[in-house]
């Protein structure tokens, strides 16, 4: 499917999705699997209840870190999605939080304001106004990510355009994409990658020329846009660390050696709490929405009782509201610098009452100078 949307062009590439997956839905060739998931529940260990609807792997993110392992699992059935809400009213009382995958014009069409709709994925993206070396220095866990770089002695490579694209593909991309992924891997074809790098090339990460990774990239007027990263299998954990940390600063050295003001570190889970999600932050990143996710996961508690706190609390999710991205977590103890990213709207607290505002977009959160002149909050 992503990759006949690739090949669109112009508003084509906009409204086919958005209107295809919805007409698809709403022709009800295929029902929207319903189940109650219990079990014991992140951190605390008390037994809690979800209704999901949606279909698996692609709902089970926010499940996953719902449950401590696997949930029993009892189907109500398979419903058309036009009548979905009906149901999830009247089973509402059965479960702490309701979580429904939907394209994002069924969305807005069927759900009501009661759920939150949360993107999916959601964009990454870095503004190269400011100093690399000051970030780096500013902030200790890069300058331990960076010592692993010195440490392992990882140098970069840029080879132009189709030049050992086959290479990188098969040893790296696609068994790295498998590897970290697993059933929810979206692994983009051959050909359409071949597309894009007619239009850009591949940064490596090599030692004693050795390469040991490669990130993808295209050229688009004044973005640098990364699209595909890969790595060689087998290895150790702080040396994939270091690894990672060459691949994010040889992108921003080149593309800044290029003339480019923006990198586009694309997708992340739209989750405050997500590993990818904080790395990328932590670099500088700001939010954006991703306009090539097209579903959303809609959000719905019952009562904001302790299982839907603590939920919350290790969970914080990135939302729509009112045609801007805002958050929203459950820890009173979290500071609003720890989890305020550049691209909010808005930042709220879920309490007893509901979800009361934290902090706007405009209001100053502290931060020190380097991390300003990359116009993000970092942590």
């Amino acid at each position: 499917v992503e990759w006949v949307i690739s090949r669109l062009s112009g508003k084509a590439q906009v409204l086919v999705p958005r209107y295809g997956f919805y007409v698809w839905t709403c022709l009800g060739l295929q029902g929207v699997p319903v189940v109650l998931l219990r079990g014991p529940t992140l951190p605390s260990g008390q037994n809690g209840t979800l209704l999901v609807a949606g279909h698996d792997p692609w709902v089970a993110y926010l499940p996953n870190r719902f449950f401590i392992g696997e949930p029993q699992r009892e189907l109500v059935g398979n419903v058309a999605l036009r009548d979905l809400p009906v149901l999830l009213d009247r089973l509402r009382e059965a479960a702490d939080l309701t979580i429904v995958r939907a394209d994002r014009l069924s969305a807005e069409t069927f759900f009501g304001k009661d759920y939150l709709a949360v993107p999916e994925w959601i964009d990454m993206r870095l503004a190269l106004a400011g100093d690399l070396d000051g970030l780096v220095r500013s902030n200790r866990s890069i300058r331990e990510d960076m010592r692993l770089v010195r440490k392992h002695k990882l140098q970069p490579l840029v080879t132009e355009r189709e030049e050992r694209f086959d290479e990188f593909y098969d040893s790296m991309y696609v068994p790295f994409s498998r590897d970290r992924h697993g059933d929810m891997a979206i692994i983009k074809g051959r050909q359409e990658l071949r597309r894009f790098i007619r239009k850009g090339g591949i940064l490596w990460v090599r030692r004693d020329n050795q390469p040991l990774a490669g990130v993808l990239y295209e050229r688009k007027q004044d973005t640098f846009n990364l699209l595909a990263i890969g790595m060689t299998s087998g290895e150790l954990p702080l040396k994939k660390r270091g690894i990672m940390a060459a691949l994010y600063y040889y992108s921003i050295q080149h593309a800044r050696q290029s003339g480019f003001t923006e990198v586009n570190f694309r997708a992340a889970r739209s989750s405050l709490h997500d590993g990818l999600f904080r790395y990328k932050r932590k670099w500088g990143n700001a939010l954006f929405d991703n306009p090539n996710s097209y579903y959303d996961l809609l959000i719905r508690w019952n009562s904001v009782n302790g299982i839907v706190k603590d939920f919350f609390s290790h969970t914080g999710l990135v939302f729509r509201d009112g045609g801007r991205l805002s958050a929203i977590h459950g820890d009173e103890t979290q500071s609003r610098r720890s989890l305020w990213i550049e691209g909010l709207h808005r930042l709220y607290l879920l309490t007893a009452c509901g979800r009361q505002p934290m902090i706007d977009e405009g209001v100053p959160v502290k931060r020190n100078r380097s991390h300003a002149r990359f116009s993000a909050t970092l942590s």
